[in-house]
């Protein structure tokens, strides 16, 4: 090996300022939970909705004046908290690196002239660890201030929707359905409870139910068991088929990082309401900076998030977590 941890750094640091664009494509494409959803930005500490909902309005005609109706207003905040990477490298790892590089550099699907060094250590082994990271703290992140001069868990980074939607629950501002246990064999008659316990004007704009894999697994099985016919035969190019609900033109949509959560969430058509938010002027996925200190390599960037409901009136969940 004929490189320097110097001479690294000046080549990742490159790398990251010409590529940067196509980094921050990669980085998005190989996240799961954020592309689901609408991607907001604020400039400040809170991310903030002016949220009004109408009283009746129509009555009867009458020739006078007999004003009727009001708004209620109320603003919803979703709280953008800052996220870093500090990555530490000796040279010991340096050499495993470039070993790794030298074998995966021959695989006769990339082309060596663009599979550089630089590129393998972003691309391969730093950059798949974020996603899994960022995709686990949408969901669980509980934010945890961290103790000085300590490295703190990426789920304490931010509170993530598992979070935000059970201070939601307590605060009595989201709608709950008592759906009850659930199993692999009574899924779809809970999941159909569920969608008729919600009114019909709203479920008519069709949506997506947002669960666990294996909720969704069991609703597919449960389904083709009864009726032994898949469900909602509708093939997608490269993907799963989708899920629909029966006699609703709602789908259910798996969210891996949900697994181990009961937690229903449907989201009505019409209306983009759960959120995650990033702030403006800053790095919406990360930009790797390199330096060397004292015979180590050192990456350290910075992002930030905020995730929730704009309206979490119109948003309806089952009572299990």
């Amino acid at each position: 090996m004929d490189i320097t941890l110097d001479s690294l750094a000046t080549m990742l640091n490159t790398h990251s300022r010409v590529f940067a664009s196509e980094l921050q494509t990669k980085t998005r494409l190989g996240l799961e939970l954020e592309p689901m959803l609408k991607q907001r930005q604020a400039a400040g500490e809170y991310y903030v909705v002016e949220n009004a909902e109408a009283s009746e309005v129509l009555q009867p005609f009458q020739g006078t004046f007999t004003p009727k109706g009001s708004l209620t207003h109320s603003e919803q905040k979703i709280r953008i908290r800052p996220i870093k990477m500090d990555l530490r490298f000796t040279e010991v790892d340096l050499e495993k690196w470039w070993n790794s590089w030298m074998i995966d550099r021959f695989d006769p699907e990339k082309d060596p002239i663009n599979w550089t060094f630089p590129r393998f250590i972003t691309e391969k082994e730093i950059l798949p660890k974020f996603n899994d990271d960022l995709n686990n703290v949408g969901w669980n992140g509980i934010y945890a201030a961290p103790t000085p001069g300590t490295a703190g868990d990426a789920v304490d980074a931010v509170d993530g929707f598992k979070k935000v939607i059970a201070d939601l629950v307590t605060a009595g501002t989201i709608n709950v359905f008592a759906s009850g246990s659930i199993t692999s064999s009574n899924i779809r008659d809970k999941v159909e409870e569920f969608l008729d316990s919600i009114p019909d004007h709203i479920t008519k704009k069709g949506g997506k139910i947002m669960m666990s894999p294996k909720h969704r697994r069991w609703y597919f099985r449960d389904y083709r068991a009864e009726f032994t016919s898949q469900v909602g035969p509708y093939p997608q190019e490269g993907g799963m088929k989708k899920v629909e609900v029966d006699d609703y033109n709602v789908f259910l949509e798996s969210v891996a990082s949900m697994t181990g959560s009961d937690r229903w969430i449907f989201l009505p058509n019409g209306r983009d309401n759960m959120v995650w938010v990033s702030r403006v002027g800053a790095p919406v996925y990360p930009n790797m900076i390199f330096k060397t200190n004292s015979r180590v390599l050192e990456m350290y960037a910075t992002i930030y998030r905020g995730y929730g409901f704009e309206y979490p009136q119109e948003v309806w969940l089952n009572n299990q977590e």
